[in-house]
């Protein structure tokens, strides 16, 4: 079976009306949940004729009590805060099942904050908070990627717009805010926090521990047990205008056009 996912709409406070328009609402939306199990924000699920259908459904399929695969459509008009995510062992020991290693598509260019500078660990620990030294910063390119793997110090920058795919979590610590007031978690921020550099390279396809991505070039093809992320164009004869992701819990033959990546499980 194939399923549907319905987006839910993230208003932020670097979010702006752009990434609203692109799918006909409205606000000051920052991030597009294009498919998510995460508690408290789920987004709905339907089946071919449009039918509701639970999670629990998909996830006796994929024999997960939790759907493990989180995609976000993501475009900021500010800097995202300057965050870092656990890694599985940290997770678990808060109730979480694993962590967060995500990585970004980039649609457009622009600068991000790419890890830490080597010594920056300790200098925060000393109380240095000049973030402008302490931050790496590096600039992208539509067509590259990054892969953030827990403990990685990461921040987008200004109209800079991604695919997200992830593991499903929301586990975010805010180490830097640039003096907007949100609450921080600096605390938790400085016990995960690694100085790790992550490379950007022109995207194709990803490997990981946790999971695989690539873009599909095909028509015609046999679905896996994956994710299936629908740029814009039709998937099995059906069209759509705006970025959608489907589900398959196994071997369907469907028909495509535009650009469509999938997601898997690591082998």
């Amino acid at each position: 079976m194939i399923y549907r996912c319905v987006p839910e709409f993230v208003e932020k406070v670097w979010g702006d009306e752009k990434l609203a328009k692109r799918y006909s609402v409205r606000g000051k939306i920052g991030e597009v949940w294009l498919c998510s199990d995460f508690p408290a924000k789920r987004t709905e699920l339907v089946d071919r004729s449009g039918k509701k259908v639970s999670w629990s459904v998909v996830n006796e399929l994929w024999k997960s009590e939790r759907f493990p695969f989180l995609v976000k459509h993501i475009r900021a008009s500010q800097w995202l805060s300057v965050q870092v995510h656990p890694n599985n062992e940290f997770a678990k020991k808060v109730g979480e099942p694993w962590g967060k290693p995500e990585i970004w598509i980039f649609l457009s260019g622009g600068k991000i904050v790419n890890g830490l500078k080597k010594g920056a660990l300790e200098e925060i620990k000393k109380g240095n908070r000049d973030w402008e030294s302490l931050l790496n910063f590096v600039e992208v390119k539509a067509g590259q990627a990054v892969y953030i793997k827990p403990g990685t110090v990461h921040a987008m920058g200004p109209g800079v717009e991604v695919y997200e795919f992830q593991l499903t979590s929301d586990m975010t610590y805010r180490f830097y805010d640039w003096g907007r007031g949100r609450k921080l978690h600096f605390k938790e921020s400085l016990a995960v926090a690694t100085e790790h550099i992550a490379q950007p390279f022109e995207f194709k396809e990803f490997h990981s521990p946790y999971f695989n991505v690539k873009l599909m070039e095909k028509s015609e093809f046999i679905t896996n047990k994956s994710v299936y992320l629908l740029e814009r164009g039709t998937f099995d004869d059906e069209k759509y205008s705006v970025p959608t992701v489907f589900i398959s819990c196994g071997k369907e033959k469907v028909r495509t056009t535009g650009r469509i990546f999938e997601m898997e499980v690591s082998h």
